[in-house]
């Protein structure tokens, strides 16, 4: 008898495929700096909960954690430096090596945002529009440079310095991006007219 038509002889194929490895996460939130500061900007820094809350979410799956990363994204001001402390024990462990204040960034990040919660509660009558917005703009670039600061720290240590894995500009960016991008132009237009009032 033929072993082809032997119902009893071991199958030829393999039945089942073999497991394929899952690509390891990487330990932080891995984004460009352009395009952290372009999404920063456009959503008036609230980028920056979403930017907090992947970087825990990631942090959590890689250590094994039993943290919760929402509370430390709605809460940031709170967690600030304990992230950019974990950020650094990273490139320590990794042996990279990057000049960098983790603390000092924090702490920019920290003031910015609260400076900017407080100058946006104050009515026109205590901080005119003209200055007021100038100091909003001054807090938005305070917090999203300690961010970039952090950003290039946690690239390095996902072993992604410039952020390639996610550079480019997605559609729900540009959902960001369009109506952020025309309340900045809006905003400069009524500021210029108020100044040619005055």
């Amino acid at each position: 008898m033929d072993a082809q038509d032997d119902v009893y002889a071991a199958p030829r194929a393999a039945l089942v495929a073999a497991p394929t490895e899952r690509p390891r996460l990487p330990p932080f939130y891995v984004v460009s700096v352009t395009k952290l500061v372009l999404l920063s900007f456009a959503t008036l820094g609230l980028y920056s909960l979403y930017w907090f809350w992947r970087h825990w979410k990631l942090h959590k799956l890689d250590r094994k954690l039993d943290i919760w990363p929402v509370p430390r994204a709605l809460f940031s001001i709170f967690f600030a430096h304990g992230l950019n402390r974990e950020i650094d024990q990273r490139l320590q462990r990794s042996g990279s090596r990057h000049a960098w204040s983790p603390g000092a960034w924090a702490t920019l990040f920290v003031v910015s945002a609260i400076s900017g919660r407080i100058i946006s509660r104050l009515p026109d009558s205590v901080l005119p529009f003209g200055p007021g917005f100038g100091l909003i703009v001054l807090s938005l670039a305070g917090g999203t440079l300690a961010m970039v600061h952090a950003q290039r720290a946690a690239n390095l240590a996902s072993g992604d310095p410039a952020g390639a894995a996610n550079a480019r500009l997605t559609v729900a960016n540009w959902l960001w991006l369009v109506p952020g991008g025309l309340f900045w132009l809006m905003s400069l237009a009524s500021l210029v007219l108020l100044t040619g009032d005055a």
